[in-house]
């Protein structure tokens, strides 16, 4: 017996995998780029006539946030990847699949 509301589930939770896989290559893009990228934010406001200077301490901070930001979101991933096989131990189970 084929259980709509099961295909429905698998479908968003692929969906939500896929959505953390590339919001965490992002995070870790910009964590890089804010490590590695002080002098760039700086040209950046200077060309936006932003008087504020970005100091290494803060290009720092950023990055860290970023990179938490990044396992957080592998974090979910794996986390997300876990209860599918769980759903899908249930499902065959109760003979839903």
């Amino acid at each position: 017996m084929k259980d709509p509301a099961y295909e429905l589930s698998s479908i968003i939770v692929t969906i939500l995998q896929v959505a953390s896989a590339m919001f965490g290559g992002l995070f870790l893009w910009l964590s890089i780029m804010a490590f590695n990228g002080q002098e760039m934010m700086n040209s950046f406001l200077k060309m936006a006539d932003d008087p504020h200077y970005v100091s290494a301490e803060e290009a720092f901070v950023a990055g860290l946030v970023l990179l938490g930001m990044f396992i957080i979101c592998i974090a979910s991933f794996f986390i997300l990847r876990y209860l599918k096989r769980v759903v899908k131990k249930e499902a065959n189970q109760l003979g839903l699949q």
